[in-house]
């Protein structure tokens, strides 16, 4: 029966035209407009052949391996000096830093210069990359009872490439408005209310999660669609590079079924269409505005802290770099997060579902 349901709601979100349309629309309207608008402030940001950043280092892998490390960031134009002591932002100030680095055993915390934003984007991506890729690599190279004076690999750390406004906007868009899928389901969902079906699925033997699914599936399966016809439009309009088309495609259906999840949980809580959608809108522009769907995140004054807790952000840096370089260390960071997501989403929603069922038996 539930493969029946699937072919029945297919048919149900199709006749909601509009909302289709929008979908196919929307994302080729606004790369036209904030590409052509932000162009020459992208163009702009041009790094110096050399800047400095300061550090102040607490992890002893890092600490024993600094030379390697001061080495790596010279190829990529930072100068490395080390300040043990001192507030980040007077250091900032009184040395003419373009940022400064606190770097942890495991993590590290970058404070950034407003005057010099491409060059603390560098800086960040310089770091990230050497806390993911170059601590792991140590790490896997030690056993976990030896003491940690391994020489620290740190290979090909180069600073990514400038990222056009037409690459950027052209792939972070069609993220932003496929995780705006439920919009799709309204007349779905309009019509089990209209209808009163919702009240037979209460009786029938299907599950729960069986009928989460029937309403899922269909509606992630048209969201993807109208992503994949809208990528192909605009990449031949525009000339918008996407890297690794498989992973970035990956990437892209795992954050779409995760704003299709977060709008059925809502529904299911609400169960009020205008109240879902408007939710739904709220959290997805929050979370775009923390992500870079607004503000480039590379040139973002939000804290880093705030941005991890998007998953656009990481979805939107994994993209761009895979775009950019051809790799990135966010792909992994995306799919976990819109996989974390979607667990989540989905088992509010079928617990919505059964309190309510049960409520009403």
């Amino acid at each position: 029966m539930i493969f029946y349901l699937i072919k029945n709601n297919f048919k149900l979100i199709f006749r909601n035209k509009l909302a289709v349309a929008v979908l196919l629309i929307g994302p080729a309207l606004t790369i036209a407009l904030l590409s052509n608008a932000f162009d020459s402030l992208m163009r702009s940001y041009t790094a110096p052949d050399e800047f400095s950043v300061g550090y102040r280092c607490e992890s002893r892998v890092f600490a024993e391996n600094m030379e390697v490390i001061k080495d790596a960031g010279k190829k990529a134009g930072i100068i490395l000096t080390e300040y043990p002591e001192g507030e980040p932002a007077e250091l900032i100030t009184n040395n003419d830093l373009a940022a400064f680095a606190d770097v942890g055993d495991k993590s590290y915390t970058l404070y950034k210069s407003g005057d010099h934003k491409t060059e603390c984007a560098i800086a960040d991506h310089f770091f990230d990359r050497v806390m993911s890729e170059g601590v792991n690599t140590a790490l896997d190279m030690i056993a976990p009872s030896a003491e940690m004076s391994s020489s620290l690999p740190v290979t090909k750390l180069e600073s990514m490439p400038a990222v056009s406004s037409t690459d950027y906007y052209g792939i972070i868009y069609i993220v932003y408005f496929s995780s705006l899928g439920l919009v799709c389901a309204t007349g779905m969902l309009g019509s089990e209310k209209k209808n009163g079906i919702d009240k037979k699925y209460r009786v029938c033997s299907l599950s729960p999660f069986s009928l989460y699914l029937a309403r899922l599936l269909p509606t992630a399966a048209v969201v993807i669609i109208c992503a994949l016809i809208e990528t192909l439009l605009t990449a031949a309009m525009f000339d918008i590079k996407w890297g690794k088309p498989l992973v970035s495609a990956a990437v892209v259906i795992l954050i779409t079924l995760a704003g299709c999840a977060l709008g059925f949980m809502l529904y299911g809580i609400s169960r009020n269409i205008a109240l879902t959608i408007i939710a739904l809108f709220t959290v997805i522009w929050i979370m775009g505005f923390l992500g870079g769907s607004f503000e480039t995140y590379m040139y973002s004054s939000i804290s880093d802290t705030l941005k991890h807790i998007s998953p656009f952000y990481h979805a939107n840096r994994a993209l761009v770099e895979l775009s950019a370089m051809g790799h990135s260390t966010y792909t992994v960071r995306s799919v976990l997060f819109s996989g974390t997501v979607i667990a989540v989403c989905s088992t509010g929603a079928v617990a919505a579902d059964m309190i309510r069922k049960r409520g009403k038996a």
